[in-house]
């Protein structure tokens, strides 16, 4: 092991044998990979700008169910909606509603009854990523969300992730959205103390043909908060799946999103906006793999970086060769707001095929001194005039938020 390097594998408890021996199997498997890996370092390509030497030197303990009420937490314009809790990983059966068109259990009880056969892992892969096969070796925590063929879902399902701090602990979570069905998700991320935490959560979201799924992410957690999030996602035909993450507040954030387009005629968007103070470490990863003909993907990542803050983005549309008429389209636009915080960009294309659409760029200044001073030979102040110039910035992203009551707590975030 390296020096900056640090054995997670002494934090979590190995597993007793599986009743699922497609799980079991898999787990060792993953167990096995992760023998052979370290925590990566900034040696690494995927890991360049995004050192995991601070979180090296932290000392964590297993996570374990607290008295933390839930409910001290809960936002109020989103309390009619469908919800699920959990403390620390631990789900919070007494606080989770939901309707009954769905099915809905958690990890252990899936993997009981054989639910997580043939999908844990299928898109999530663990050779050479040592975070994925942490979590597949060790994860019993989670849940597991079927939404059946042809059900529209009336209202949102807002899924807490509140944390204690000082531990440790992983996340795993199917989500099946089956054909025609239309539904949304809202992942909030909160945490009720300063002390430093670590969570490696993995996410796998099949999307059925025809199926409409809308997921948002708002990541809201404390300073000393470390999160190595990947939300792996597999699209069928006609189908359209939209990810928007807001992200706030946390120590070091690496958000994973990878979604492989499998289906013709499908429409995926990818939406982000990073408004960060401090030393918050934010990196988003993200992969539009486009695998046939005739599919759209758009993709749109904001950053407001202030005091010592550090951004990452890292977009990659691959198009493959059978994927002709593809159209996809990705931006990266970040503005600093303070001379120490720094931006390291990076958009991609890679493109096999020869009848496609495809763009991408990226920019990184300053707030528009131009429109500032305009604003201010009118009269308005320069607290004012920047608050105006930096929600205009945002608003492009936060538009895009279909949730009015969602969209209106975000904008009272910021």
């Amino acid at each position: 092991m390296t020096e900056t390097s640090k054995d997670f594998k002494d934090i979590f408890t190995p597993l007793k044998n599986s009743a699922s021996s497609y799980v079991q199997n898999l787990r060792q498997q993953a167990f096995a990979q992760l023998q052979n890996l370290d925590l990566p370092t900034t040696k690494h390509e995927e890991w360049k700008y995004t050192s995991l030497k601070n979180l090296a030197k932290e000392s964590f303990a297993l996570a374990q169910p607290t008295d933390l009420n839930p409910k001290d937490f809960f936002v109020n314009n989103l309390e009619n909606f469908y919800k699920i809790v959990f403390v620390n990983g631990f789900l919070q059966e007494n606080q989770t509603l939901l309707p009954s068109q769905v099915e809905f259990l958690s990890f252990q009880e899936a993997e009981k009854q054989g639910k997580l056969d043939n999908l844990l892992g299928s898109i999530a892969k663990t050779e050479n990523d040592y975070f994925n096969a942490l979590n597949t070796a060790f994860c019993d925590k989670g849940f597991y969300l079927r939404i059946p063929k042809n059900t529209k879902i009336d209202k949102p399902i807002v899924v807490y992730h509140i944390i204690s701090g000082g531990f440790a602990f992983l996340q795993r979570n199917i989500v099946l959205a089956e054909t025609g069905c239309q539904a949304r998700i809202i992942n909030l991320y909160l945490a009720n103390d300063s002390k430093s935490s670590f969570t490696n959560e993995i996410s796998e979201i099949f999307v059925a043909e025809n199926a409409h799924l809308d997921c948002y992410k708002i990541q809201n957690e404390k300073n000393q908060s470390y999160r190595i999030d990947t939300t792996q996602v597999e699209q069928k035909s006609y189908s359209k799946f939209a990810m928007t993450t807001i992200s706030l507040n946390g120590g070091l954030i690496r958000n994973n999103l990878n979604i492989l387009i499998e289906g013709e005629y499908c429409e995926t968007y990818m939406n982000g906006l990073s408004y960060v103070k401090g030393k918050t470490h934010m990196d988003h990863h993200t992969l539009a793999d486009h695998r046939k003909p005739n599919s759209y993907s758009n993709e749109l990542y904001k950053g407001l970086y202030d005091e010592n803050s550090t951004g990452v983005f890292n977009g990659k549309i691959y198009v493959r060769q059978n994927a002709q008429k593809t159209n996809a389209y990705q931006q990266n636009r970040n503005v600093l707001l303070s001379e120490k915080a720094s931006v390291y960009t990076k958009p991609q294309l890679e493109i096999w095929a020869d009848d496609v659409k495809c763009s991408h760029g990226a920019t990184t200044g300053k707030l528009d001194e131009t429109a500032l001073f305009y604003m201010r030979a009118r009269g308005i102040s320069e607290a004012e005039a920047r608050k105006l110039l930096l929600k205009a910035f945002a608003n492009e992203v936060i538009e895009k938020i279909e949730v009015e009551e969602l969209k209106e707590y975000v904008e009272n975030l910021i």
